[in-house]
């Protein structure tokens, strides 16, 4: 069909293609458009047309008073010219009647009838008679609305409502036929792309936001598809069908005016952000048959792109094919992780710089997978976050983090011991997270001053209003808060002047560096300074050796954690180190490197 775009194309190709239901029951017209439900019995009721009718009528009307008055009279001559008159009088009525009466009420049955079999085509023409004008314009009236309404709702049903692009049932059917014709090897291909950290994204900014997102990203996309079609799938999940002689050529083309379009920001209701995408595509060959298993092949390309750090495209090869059996096992596998009591927390220690003893400790997620031994989180907090399962995670973290440390302090009652647990920005805006927490405090019998929730910049400076009054009731429970990783973020000034925070964790790049370059000793110093000036307690995170201990303590930092002391370890062996009662680690004279 010359003219029609991918989706025009594929919607008239669907209906025309559409199969009759041979059991339906279809009104069967007689000759002048009246119509009667077929069934077992047929009913023969003769039917005469309108003119005949007005035939049997006038006719005598017309030739009864001639004939009467003649027999009276006699005159023969004058009765065959006056009947002759007459009948020609009549047949001129009559022919005046069929061609303003008759003709217009049989179109208009004609129109009807191919309305009544789902034909919106025709329309029926003006009369000259006013009451068969009437029903015509109504009639007109009512086809148009049902006409409007029905291309209405077949646009609802190929569609998605928030972007307008083509919805997962009108992308199957295209692709479908697509696959169709004879000459397949690299004639498709498929992009199978989404919204790099969407849920992250969606849980800190609202779903409004959100769903402007994908509106303004869906244009991109559009923008950046030379026509091809794009679709979305659901969620932030969307496609680009290609049909192209050299497809692969074209979709890696596409892909990369696609990366190219989402390097200009995002402006969505006052907030500016940058954000990525990452494009699974798989290309048709001669064995593929069916669309299902060429978008399994982008969905597994897709993966490998978020393996790989997002923000890319990868193109399917035979050798990705192992990898979603591992993914799919993952999600699975951590629904139920909960319930299979197979998280576990370690404990790393957080020591006084002073002394090096134990002043508290971080709870940090393990998994103990059946198959797979011990995983750390950067094995499935991802996959956690995106499937919504963090927020069941974090209350169980929570929980088993104020029980343990309710433990811990047993064996050393006359030394507090703080907790410090990561909340995630899902749970962040959970608004039930105070009660929830002052419902676990209230359980375990953990004094508030002793748990410590470390937050990240990124998601506390999204909606500071928000961030504001959160922050403020959990203040109010008496918990701690600390950022996590600072420096590492949107660090300013203003705002740690306006958030409730007590504690800041300075992120370990900044450890790592001290010796290595003349900045890093500048940068720790003013961190370090800037928080105690603040009232606010500096953790460092990340020792690796005595003399980044010693240098952090001579600026005024006052604890700090990292291998140097210990490393996370199991509940167990963090009993038996708080019950030592003693360092960790003897603080010995350093040999510091030179730093400004």
């Amino acid at each position: 069909m010359p003219g029609l775009d991918p989706v025009a194309k594929v919607l008239a190709d669907d209906f025309e293609g559409s199969p009759v239901n041979p059991d339906a029951t279809f009104a069967s017209p007689d000759r002048y458009g009246a119509g009667r439900r077929m069934s077992s019995q047929h009913h023969f009721t003769p039917r005469l047309p309108l003119i005949a009718l007005l035939a049997a009528v006038l006719v005598p009307a017309a030739v009864a008073p001639v004939l009467v008055g003649r027999l009276i009279t006699g005159d023969g001559l004058s009765l065959a010219t006056q009947l002759t008159v007459e009948l020609v009088l009549a047949g001129v009525g009559l022919a005046i009647f069929h061609r303003k009466v008759a003709r217009p009420l049989r179109h208009l049955a004609r129109v009807i009838r191919g309305a009544a079999e789902g034909e919106f085509e025709g329309t029926a023409a003006p009369s000259p008679v006013a009451e068969i004008d009437a029903i015509a314009s109504a009639f007109n009236q009512m086809s148009g609305a049902i006409q409007e309404s029905t291309d209405s709702l077949v646009h609802r049903a190929y569609h998605d409502p928030l972007t307008g692009l083509p919805n997962r049932a009108l992308f199957l059917s295209g692709f479908t036929r697509a696959l169709a014709g004879p000459q397949r090897t690299n004639r498709v291909a498929v992009l199978f792309l989404d919204v790099d950290r969407f849920k992250y994204l969606n849980d800190t900014l609202g779903h409004g936001v959100g769903d402007q997102l994908l509106s303004v990203f869906s244009q991109r996309l559009v923008g950046a598809a030379e026509g091809q079609m794009v679709a979305r799938l659901g969620g932030d999940e969307f496609t680009v069908l290609i049909q192209s002689t050299n497809a692969q050529t074209t979709a890696l083309r596409i892909a990369e005016r696609i990366m190219h379009s989402l390097r200009r920001p995002f402006s969505l209701s006052g907030h500016e952000m940058f954000v990525t995408s990452s494009i699974g595509i798989a290309v048709s060959t001669s064995a593929d048959r069916t669309s299902t298993e060429l978008l399994r092949r982008a969905d597994i390309a897709l993966y490998r792109a978020k393996g790989e750090g997002r923000s890319r495209y990868v193109l399917f090869s035979p050798d990705l094919d192992a990898i979603p059996a591992e993914q799919f096992d993952l999600d699975n596998a951590l629904r139920r992780s909960v319930e299979r009591q197979e998280l576990l927390l370690h404990f790393q220690p957080i020591v006084d710089l002073r002394s090096g003893d134990i002043s508290g400790m971080e709870a940090l997620l393990r998994w103990d997978h059946p198959h797979r031994g011990i995983l750390s989180p950067a094995t499935f907090i991802s996959i956690a976050e995106e499937t919504g399962e963090i927020v069941r995670i974090g209350q169980w973290v929570l929980e088993e983090a104020c029980r343990r440390t309710v433990e811990f302090q047993r064996a050393r009652p006359m030394y507090p011991l703080t907790v410090c647990v990561n909340i995630s920005a899902a749970e962040f805006r959970q608004r039930d997270l105070p009660r929830r927490i002052a419902k676990v405090l209230e359980q375990t019998g953990l004094p508030a001053k002793q748990l410590k929730l470390e937050l990240t910049e990124s998601f506390l400076i999204q909606d500071i209003p928000v961030t504001l009054e959160m922050l403020g009731e959990l203040r109010e429970l008496g918990v701690g808060l600390a950022i996590d990783d600072f420096g590492t973020g949107y660090s300013s000034l203003s705002y740690l002047q306006r958030l409730p925070i007590d504690t800041l964790k300075v992120d370990q790049s900044f450890i790592a560096r001290l010796g290595v370059d003349a900045t890093s000793g500048p940068v720790l110093r003013a961190i370090v300074e800037m928080g105690n000036a603040l009232k606010m307690n500096v953790v460092a995170e990340g020792i690796e050796n005595s003399w980044q201990w010693d240098f952090l303590y001579g600026i005024g930092c006052k604890q700090g954690q990292g291998h140097l002391f210990k490393a996370a370890v199991d509940a167990a062996e963090f009993a038996r180190l708080v019950a030592a009662h003693g360092p960790l680690v003897q603080r010995r004279k350093p040999i510091l490197p030179r730093v400004s």
